[in-house]
């Protein structure tokens, strides 16, 4: 896999070899692209282009390790600079799945994808749907425990809401408001 980030900073630092590497990878009748557009300073563009970037780390060996698959960024002011797209973006982001020597096979927001929210997931799904890859990487599913409490599935105590010394002290013969008496009530132990 060959992950670019094609932007203003990177292409007028002497770094127009991207382009190229980008329109080598457009011309091969075997390349799988995908590719996104966006503009600096656009909103959307700035929630979407951090998710984009996550896809370097989280895709499967099975896409890693295939050369004929490209993840690209690309700023909107550069996308004349290649050779073979038909058609430019006239939205953003736009994000594109392109094929057999820049063809446009389908644009991200006519997939057939269930969730299409610009999120890490359905990124992934995305591409695994045009890659015919199902197995995700470890490091994909890591990522996703860790967004779950630390990794740690925990479950929420109920009744902890009191510190013990407050239960202790408690008088059950003259309970104060309703959760006094339902405490005393109940009897619930002090543990």
């Amino acid at each position: 896999m060959v992950y670019l980030e094609i932007n203003k900073k990177n292409y007028n630092n002497g770094r127009p070899c991207l382009i190229d590497q980008l329109n080598n990878q457009l011309d091969r009748k075997n390349s799988k692209i995908f590719i996104l557009f966006y503009m600096e300073g656009c909103g959307p563009c700035n929630f979407t282009r951090p998710e984009w970037s996550k896809l370097k780390n989280v895709l499967s060996n099975d896409i890693l390790n295939n050369d004929e698959i490209s993840i690209v960024a690309i700023d909107q002011e550069l996308t004349s600079k290649l050779k073979n797209i038909k058609s430019e973006p006239n939205s953003f982001p736009t994000m594109r799945f392109m094929t057999n020597a820049g063809e446009i096979i389908e644009n991200y927001e006519d997939s057939n994808i269930l969730k299409k929210d610009r999120t890490i997931d359905s990124f992934v799904e995305w591409i695994n749907s045009k890659t015919k890859s199902d197995n995700l990487s470890k490091s994909y599913k890591n990522l996703k425990k860790s967004y779950i409490k630390g990794g740690k599935k925990t479950r929420k105590k109920y009744g902890s809401k009191w510190s013990l010394k407050y239960k202790r002290s408690i008088n059950c013969k003259k309970p104060k408001g309703f959760s006094q008496k339902q405490h005393c009530k109940y009897r619930r132990k002090n543990k």
